[in-house]
């Protein structure tokens, strides 16, 4: 994202920004379900509402997915390599375009500011498919 501040998120650079501020927008109605869709991105959301972490490697993403997508039987999961794949070529961009979070490619990192009407609907799905 552009014109982001250099410090860490907790540093008083950060402090008090909203995600407007920080460059994100808050998604439209349309643009949640549609991000919410597929399984993997709802998998991202729930991982880092569950565990309240602001931040993560794809790595450590791709086994959290893995193994959410394990636990429902979705028919898709594929080695956690196959996930890692699908979510730097595809999911990861999809959510920083949206304004979820920030993908950094080069470093494989990700970095999740909070939105909580994307969280709420994920959980709200996820209830649903349980």
């Amino acid at each position: 994202m552009t014109n982001q501040p250099t410090g860490e998120p907790d540093s008083d650079e950060w402090r008090g920004m909203t995600p407007r501020d920080r460059g994100l927008t808050v998604p439209m109605i349309d643009d949640v379900f549609e991000l919410l869709a597929d399984w993997r991105r709802r998998a991202i959301v729930l991982y880092f509402a569950d565990t309240e972490a602001s931040s993560a490697t794809v790595e450590t993403l791709a086994t959290a997915v893995t193994q959410r997508g394990m636990g429902r039987d979705c028919l898709e999961v594929g080695s956690v390599s196959a996930v890692r794949t699908d979510l730097v070529e595809v999911h990861l961009p999809r959510l920083d375009e949206k304004g979820v979070l920030d993908f950094d490619r080069r470093s494989e990192s990700v970095r999740y500011w909070g939105q909580p009407t994307v969280e709420k609907w994920a959980e709200h799905v996820d209830e649903v498919l349980r």
